[in-house]
């Protein structure tokens, strides 16, 4: 499959990428910087561009059979702190742009990296989880809702997969997963076992037009 990646240099953007070429794909990452990807692969490619810019993902869309959306706002690697763009609406106008893109190609697969305590998995969070999650998150919790809605409503073949607090340990080969799992704030998943299931997922019918909770 001919994926292409938005959101490919970020802590877990990376992880998919690597995934992605593990499990066979051919894969573009679309990126602001191209000194961060720092991967080299004979089936790996790099376009440049910015997922807020209309033109930019349009020209980047044709030719993909499935769109991966990593998209984030809070950068967590300490080298990365700089970066973080929390008052800017990074996931939701840039999947937007997405969306329109995908309908002008023809590329129908879609899978998008959002958040525990997003939409009716709040509900999910026990003991105030996902209140703590909002208070701490709001801004970026409302535009990851934004976000949801414009996929969720969209006519596309799409997943929506909402992993619990993201770290960085090795992965452990497995990953709870279902549409209202439980969790709480001690809750977490490995970004490698996400992006596992992220990939996994990829050409998994049974997962279009889901909202997934993931968890370790």
């Amino acid at each position: 499959m001919n994926v292409i990646v938005f959101g490919a240099t970020g802590a877990t953007g990376r992880l998919i990428v690597d995934a992605a070429l593990s499990a066979g794909h051919s894969v573009t990452a679309f990126v602001r910087e191209p000194g961060r990807l720092q991967v080299q692969h004979p089936r790996l490619r790099s376009i440049v561009g910015d997922a807020m810019i209309s033109s930019s993902v349009d020209a980047a869309i044709p030719g993909h059979d499935a769109v991966i959306c990593a998209l984030g706002t809070m950068p967590e690697a300490k080298a990365d702190l700089a970066r973080r763009q929390a008052s800017v609406p990074v996931c939701s106008v840039g999947t937007q742009n997405i969306i329109a893109a995908m309908r002008i190609s023809g590329c129908r697969r879609i899978l998008v990296l959002s958040s525990a305590s997003v939409g009716d998995s709040y509900a999910d969070g026990t003991f105030g989880a996902a209140f703590i999650v909002r208070k701490m998150l709001g801004q970026i919790m409302a535009d990851k809702e934004l976000q949801e809605a414009a996929v969720s409503t969209s006519d596309f073949d799409w997943t929506i997969l909402r992993p619990v607090r993201l770290n960085d340990a090795p992965a452990k080969g497995t990953v709870k997963s279902g549409a209202h799992l439980r969790w709480n704030v001690f809750s977490s998943a490995t970004r490698a076992d996400v992006a596992d299931y992220l990939v996994q997922s990829l050409a998994d019918s049974s997962t279009f037009g889901n909202t997934i909770t993931l968890r370790n």
